[in-house]
């Protein structure tokens, strides 16, 4: 669910509606938080926490670029395992 919402600010981005983009951003960040909440492995723990760091730097800069909200969702996608496999074929 966290892809889908930064999937959703890549889209809106392309639509240059920044405001739509940030509310996406913002969902991303709710989410995150509630998977950071209860996530159990130390590792996976560490790699998110990483993320939202990244995220919330994205998420304050004033220009908003695409390439660099694509990164950010193949950044996401490849801390799972089947997914990475995927980005990589």
């Amino acid at each position: 669910m966290i892809a889908n919402e930064l999937n959703r600010a890549k889209n809106w981005l392309t639509k240059e509606d920044i405001d739509e983009a940030m509310n996406a951003y913002e969902r991303a960040f709710e989410l995150l938080d509630l998977t950071i909440s209860v996530t159990l492995d130390e590792h996976r723990l560490k790699e998110l926490l990483r993320f939202r760091e990244i995220l919330g730097f994205y998420y304050q800069c004033k220009g908003k670029k695409i390439e660099f909200a694509d990164k950010l969702l193949r950044t996401l996608l490849s801390l799972d395992k089947q997914a990475y496999q995927v980005l990589q074929s």
